[in-house]
């Protein structure tokens, strides 16, 4: 008479999980001055508010998971949203075989850990979905605090151009700026 016998497996998975989202643009900066200048322009605004240069040129921020990249040059933008951690779970499950030892006993004792552990990876694979939903959320929240930020730069760029243009026309006489309207009239004797 044969007996069942119960074989309970515990597993533990840890894995090291990552989101991320990244997108590009483009500034619209106008021709006012050569690239060289306007590049020059845009690389110490951005220095002003708290960007650093990397080994390529380009320019960089990171707050919070979130890195804004601006290159000088073309005016691309890209802002990264990357979130990680390291996530561990665990569990158990039961098999039954008909011998305590032997061929039987180790095949069920296998199958049992092999779909013990593709449960626990299907857990880990929900997880990193989450993850990777808080990453686009981050971006989404990122970019829509950035844009304005990125509005000012241009105009603010623009305006320094326009300036610099005007002196090489001839001698500036005036500047009046309209903060509220963003208007500014500049009068060149030539």
């Amino acid at each position: 008479m044969s007996r069942a016998y119960r074989i309970t497996v515990k597993e533990s998975v840890t894995r090291e999980i990552k989101g991320s989202d990244e997108i590009s643009t483009k500034l619209e900066l106008l021709d006012i001055l050569p690239p060289e200048a306007m590049g020059g322009l845009l690389r110490a605004e951005l220095e002003a508010r708290g960007f650093a240069e990397n080994a390529d040129g380009t320019m960089s921020r990171k707050e919070g998971g979130v890195t804004v990249i601006v290159d000088p040059c073309d005016g691309e933008v890209t802002v990264k949203s990357e979130t990680a951690k390291s996530v561990t779970e665990q569990g158990s499950r039961d098999g039954s075989a008909w011998d305590d030892v032997g061929p039987s006993h180790q095949s069920v004792e296998e199958s049992t850990r092999d779909q013990l552990k593709q449960e626990l990876g299907k857990k880990i694979d929900k997880q990193q979905e989450k993850l990777q939903q808080q990453a686009t959320e981050k971006l989404e929240k990122e970019l829509h605090d950035l844009q304005p930020e990125l509005g000012e730069i241009v105009n603010k760029i623009t305006r320094e151009a326009l300036k610099q243009k005007a002196a090489q026309m001839g001698t500036i006489q005036e500047i009046s700026e309209d903060p509220q309207t963003g208007s500014m009239t500049i009068k060149v004797e030539v």
